[in-house]
């Protein structure tokens, strides 16, 4: 399903920015918003080839057109990184690349929902809120679907207008720009890497650990995996600001098997069963991310090289848990899980402590 409004709203944006825009850049950017990248990528190197080729055509050619905005959104939860945006000129190609192939990997898009976007558009020309000749548009939509609707380029007047170079990726990626150039920056100079996510429940640890994984080849530990038995769960420990995590476990199964850098393995406390579970054998890499509430109790903080917190509104906290855990196990966040972590972030003052904190995923 898709919101007829939403590709509205992008292609007005867009003409509004790029008032050169011809039919033929109005059907890609509506290709790009359903589709991304539009193809499956299985070649990083090649992929990595023609950046730095890009890379090095924008340096040697004069360009009048400077990218008004480092990121331009083109709806469905995508955005244009402009390569010649001064602001994203410090983030490791490598990476950049990786954002690339990971977004074209993942968004899928489907035929049907594209071809009805492109009736939003034909019917903004009918209406008048776009400037293009409707029986011109018309046409042209007709033979593009003749020929099954492939990818197109730019047109001739917009590469000359405005010299087109960018590369579409997640909106997350932009998101938490700052987190991907201090990894990068760590990775520069340090042989171990220890990355600690904490943060309100709802917040999206897990989606932003899981996004550097996308990018970088690292480890990565989930918090929820060392709450506490039911047996270690005395009136005193349960009293204490973030007591409820086993974190001398994590520190002796995990931290130390980290600083060790060889084989190891750890357990993990399934909440569900209340028992132990599998043991998980991890190997060493450079990069290792602590995702989870209670990841920088201060038994465990002095270890990390970088600490992020994830802040996030209250209602949005609640409709996320809700559509997430249901009404019966939302009940339970907000009478028991919401108020042992505040407690735990306002005694102990993580978000104080931390090197980047995002309140909904915006750097502050």
């Amino acid at each position: 399903m898709y919101n007829s409004e939403s590709i509205k709203d992008i292609l007005l944006l867009h003409h509004d920015r790029y008032p050169g825009m011809q039919i033929l850049d109005a059907v890609k950017l509506i290709y790009q918003n359903e589709f991304a990248g539009g193809h499956l990528i299985t070649d990083e190197d090649k992929c990595l080839k023609g950046l730095k080729e890009e890379l090095r055509a924008l340096e040697s050619r004069p360009c009048i057109y400077t990218p008004p905005i480092p990121f331009g959104d083109i709806g469905n939860r995508l955005c244009r990184l402009n390569l010649a945006a001064r602001q994203n000129s410090d983030i490791d190609i490598e990476t950049l690349n990786r954002f690339f192939i990971s977004t074209s990997n993942s968004v899928k898009g489907s035929m049907q929902c594209f071809k009805q976007k492109l009736e939003v558009f034909k019917q903004c020309c009918i209406e008048g809120s776009l400037p293009y000749e409707p029986d011109k548009v018309g046409a042209w939509l007709d033979e593009y679907l003749k020929r099954g609707c492939p990818p197109v380029h730019h047109s001739g007047e917009y590469k000359e207008l405005y010299y087109p170079a960018y590369r579409v990726i997640k909106i997350d990626y932009m998101n938490y720009l700052e987190v991907f150039r201090n990894i990068d920056s760590l990775m520069k100079s340090h042989d171990r890497i220890l990355v600690a996510i904490d943060g309100s429940c709802g917040s999206g640890k897990s989606t932003l650990a899981a996004l550097i994984g996308d990018v970088y080849d690292c480890n990565i530990f989930h918090m929820d995996h060392f709450y506490l038995r039911p047996e270690q769960r005395t009136r005193e420990r349960m009293e204490e600001a973030g007591g409820n995590v086993d974190y001398e476990r994590f520190r002796e199964e995990v931290i130390d098997g980290i600083l060790r850098g060889s084989e190891f393995k750890y357990r993990i406390y399934d909440c569900k069963e209340g028992e132990m579970g599998n043991s998980i054998t991890v190997q060493p890499k450079q990069l290792n991310i602590i995702e989870g509430a209670y990841s920088m109790h201060p038994a465990l903080i002095g270890y990390y090289d970088l600490k992020v917190f994830l802040g996030i509104d209250e209602k949005e906290q609640r409709d996320r848990i809700l559509e997430r855990n249901g009404e019966a196990i939302l009940e339970q966040f907000l009478t028991k899980w919401i108020p042992l972590e505040n407690r735990y972030f306002e005694q102990l003052k993580i978000e104080e402590k931390c090197d980047l904190v995002y309140r909904d995923k915006t750097l502050i």
